[in-house]
């Protein structure tokens, strides 16, 4: 009886000296998917939604996905409703700061470019925007900032059909569009390569808190092993860009210096 209520006690100890994430069964994570044109969709079977669901499986992370319109999932994060959301890096530091964010290895690379009709000229200036109608998509007002710093003005829609839509019925001149998103609408289109208006990783992106460090650390591993085994290029399929991963920011993950 003695050495039953030691081991009890020995039990106990170790438990409350845990941190408080590890202190009971590891709970799903939830995680919001704003809708990208290809990528993420109802179903749950997109590029990236295959991606996050390999690494899951690899780190032993069971994943809650509920897939939203985009100012919808991002609120889900901001509110604490979620943990991680696919993307949205930006709008997530302009909606919460840089300090309380924190991303993953990359699932991949955007690539934003301001797309005319095939056959018509590319834009490679600003300047070359005045008195056109310019087409962009609510939820992704943080990365059209340099065009708003330069006084284009900007006709938002709620998703990237609807933005096409305006396009065909040519009620707008110019849409203001990502790659991979966007590769298989290329023979409709016509843009500068040399001339994006932004660049930058597609990853997961977490509230910075224990929860969200776990998940980080675990899903990055799982990411990276997946770029250099070349699952993440199988996935992906024609909408596959090519990347290296060089983090600069205090809020990227690092393999050798992780949260």
């Amino acid at each position: 009886m003695l050495r039953l209520r030691c081991l009890l006690i020995v039990c106990l100890w170790q438990f409350a000296a845990l941190p408080a994430w590890a202190s009971t069964p590891a709970q799903p994570v939830a995680i919001s998917a704003g809708m990208f044109i290809g990528i993420i969709n109802k179903q749950g079977d997109g590029p990236y939604q295959l991606i996050l669901q390999e690494a899951a499986r690899r780190a032993g992370v069971t994943i809650n996905e509920d897939v939203a319109p985009l100012k919808n999932a991002v609120a889900e994060l901001v509110n604490k409703k979620s943990l991680a959301i696919y993307g949205m890096t930006d709008t997530l530091i302009a909606e919460l700061g840089q300090d309380n964010i924190i991303t993953s290895y990359p699932l991949g690379v955007y690539k934003l470019y301001l797309f005319t009709r095939k056959g018509e000229s590319a834009i490679t200036s600003y300047q070359q925007l005045a008195n056109k109608k310019v087409g962009g998509m609510l939820g992704y007002e943080a990365y059209y900032s340099e065009l708003r710093e330069q006084g284009v003005a900007i006709n938002y829609v709620s998703n990237e059909l609807s933005q096409m839509k305006l396009f065909i019925a040519q009620d707008v001149n110019v849409i203001l569009a990502f790659l991979p998103d966007w590769l298989p609408h290329l023979k409709q289109l016509n843009y500068a390569a040399s001339f994006p208006v932004r660049i930058g990783y597609d990853a997961m992106t977490a509230r910075n808190t224990p929860e969200g460090r776990q998940f980080i650390n675990n899903i990055s591993v799982a990411l990276q092993a997946m770029h250099k085994d070349g699952t993440i290029e199988t996935l992906m399929g024609l909408r596959y860009l090519s990347f290296e991963y060089t983090p600069s920011q205090p809020y990227e993950w690092r393999a050798a210096q992780p949260f």
